[in-house]
C-alpha cells in the first residue's frame, strides 16, 4: 500500500484504540433495531446485481489481508448474528475495517436509542468507495436526515396513517424518491383506511418507486464523479458534455407502446466501439466473432450466448464474462485510437460494471412490466436518472453544457 492510499485509510478507518473505545462505550448497549425507510439493504442492492457476497469478500480479502474468511464474515453479517455471543462479536469487530464517518452514525443513531444498519452501511459503503467529498457530503446529510425519520420521527406517530403521510411529506423522501409517488400516496392515504393501507398494492408500489428512484440517483452521483474524475480522458474523446450511461436506462416509446433494451443498447453501443460501421453484420455476430477468434473458440457458441443475455434467456452472465468482452472490445478500440492513456486499464473494470447495470435495467423493466406497474410510473422513475446526474455534475463543478 502506498503513502497516499496508507493515509486515506488512516483518515477513514477507525484504529485499534478508536475501536477499544467505542465497544467500551457502546459494545453492549441494549438500542431498538429499526427498518429504514426508502433505502433498500445494500446486500438486497447485490443480489439485485448478481454480486456474490462470498465471492466479493474474498475477492477484498486479497487486497486485504487479515481478514476473516468469507465463512466467518457472512456469519456475523447474516440476521442471525445477535445470537453469537459478545466476546466474539467484538473480536470480529476489530478484525474489519470500521468506517469512520459511518461509526459516527451508528453512536448518534444508539445515543438516541436506536440502531439501522442499513442507513450506516450506506454510509460505510460511499466512504470506503473514496468518491470526490463533494459526493460523501452530499448523501451524508441525506443518509442522517432519514435516520431520523425512520428512527425517530415515523415511531413517535400514532397510527400508520400518519406515519405513512410523515413519510412520503418528508424533505429527503421528495428529494430521493420517484416524483410520480408524492400525490399518489396522499390520494391514497385519504382515500383507504388504515388496514386498506397495509394491504394496498398501490401503496407497495410507490413507495418501491421511491426505493427504485433513490438506487438510480446514487447511481447518477457514482456514474458523474467517474466522468469527472476523469476529466482529461473525456475532453480526449469529446463525451465531457454525455451523461454517462444515459442509454442504459429504459425509455419508453409512445408509438410502439414498449420500452427499450438496455442490454441490446450495450451490445450495439460496444460493437460501434470496436469498430463496426455497417448495419451487417449485427452487433451480436460482430462481437461474437471478435470474442470468439480471440479465445480461439468456433463462433456460433458465443454468438448463441451473446444472444441470449440480449434477449434476457439463459441465465445471468458472470462479472468475468463481461469484462472478457469489455477487455476484448476496449483494446481493440484503443489500438484503432493508436495510444493508450496512462490510466486506461481502468475503464475495463468500470465498463464491465456498467455492463452489468444495463444488463440489470433490462430485468427491471421487464419483471416491473410483469407486476403490472403503471406506465407513468415508471417513466417518473426512469427520468431521475437524468435529472440527479445533471445535479451531481453542477455540485461537483463540472455543469454539462447541453
Amino acid at each position: 500500500m502506498d503513502a497516499k492510499a496508507s493515509t486515506y485509510e488512516d483518515s477513514v478507518i477507525l484504529s485499534q484504540e478508536e475501536i477499544s473505545e467505542y465497544l467500551a462505550a457502546f459494545g453492549e448497549k441494549e438500542v431498538y433495531l429499526r427498518e429504514a425507510v426508502l433505502l433498500l439493504p445494500v446486500e438486497k442492492v447485490y443480489a439485485l446485481l448478481d454480486i456474490n457476497l462470498r465471492s466479493l469478500w474474498e475477492a477484498i480479502k486479497e487486497i486485504r489481508g487479515g481478514l476473516p474468511t468469507s465463512k466467518t464474515a457472512l456469519k456475523y453479517l447474516s440476521k442471525s448474528a445477535s445470537d453469537v455471543s459478545t466476546k466474539p462479536q467484538h473480536r470480529f469487530i476489530r478484525a474489519v475495517p470500521m468506517p469512520r464517518q459511518a461509526t459516527e452514525l451508528s453512536i448518534a443513531q444508539m445515543e438516541k436509542g436506536f440502531t439501522i444498519p442499513t442507513i450506516t452501511s450506506w454510509l460505510g459503503f460511499l466512504e470506503l468507495s473514496r468518491p470526490n467529498p463533494v459526493v460523501l457530503d452530499y448523501w451524508k446529510a441525506k443518509l442522517y436526515a432519514l435516520s431520523d425519520l425512520s428512527g425517530q420521527v415515523i415511531r413517535l406517530l400514532p397510527n400508520k396513517h400518519d406515519r405513512f403521510a410523515a413519510y412520503t411529506s418528508s424533505d429527503v423522501v421528495e428529494q430521493l424518491g420517484c416524483p410520480a409517488s408524492r400525490q399518489s400516496i396522499l390520494d391514497l392515504l385519504h382515500d383507504l383506511s388504515e388496514d386498506e393501507l397495509v394491504q394496498s398494492r398501490a401503496l407497495a408500489q410507490l413507495m418501491s418507486a421511491d426505493s427504485l428512484a433513490t438506487l438510480l440517483r446514487l447511481a447518477a452521483w457514482f456514474m458523474a464523479d467517474s466522468q469527472v474524475g476523469n476529466w482529461e480522458f473525456e475532453l480526449e474523446e469529446g463525451t465531457q458534455n454525455v451523461i454517462h450511461a444515459a442509454w442504459v436506462i429504459p425509455t419508453w416509446c409512445a408509438s410502439n407502446q414498449s420500452w427499450s433494451n438496455p442490454m441490446q443498447a450495450a451490445l450495439e453501443k460496444l460493437a460501434s466501439l470496436a469498430g463496426l460501421t455497417k448495419k451487417r453484420p449485427g452487433p451480436v455476430t460482430y462481437l461474437g466473432k471478435l470474442w470468439a477468434a480471440h479465445d480461439g473458440m468456433e463462433p456460433e457458441s458465443r454468438i448463441r450466448l451473446l444472444r441470449n443475455w440480449m434477449q434476457l434467456k439463459g441465465g445471468r452472465p458472470s462479472f468475468q464474462m463481461l469484462l472478457d468482452l469489455i477487455k476484448v472490445s476496449y483494446d481493440l478500440h484503443i489500438r484503432q485510437r493508436g495510444d493508450l492513456p496512462l490510466d486506461a486499464k481502468a475503464d475495463y473494470w468500470q465498463g464491465a460494471c456498467v455492463f452489468r447495470f444495463a444488463e440489470t435495467m433490462s430485468l427491471l423493466i421487464r419483471d416491473l412490466k410483469r407486476s403490472g406497474w403503471p406506465t407513468e410510473l415508471v417513466i417518473s422513475l426512469m427520468d431521475v436518472y437524468e435529472t440527479e446526474y445533471r445535479m451531481a455534475r453542477r455540485l461537483l463543478g463540472k455543469p454539462l453544457e447541453n
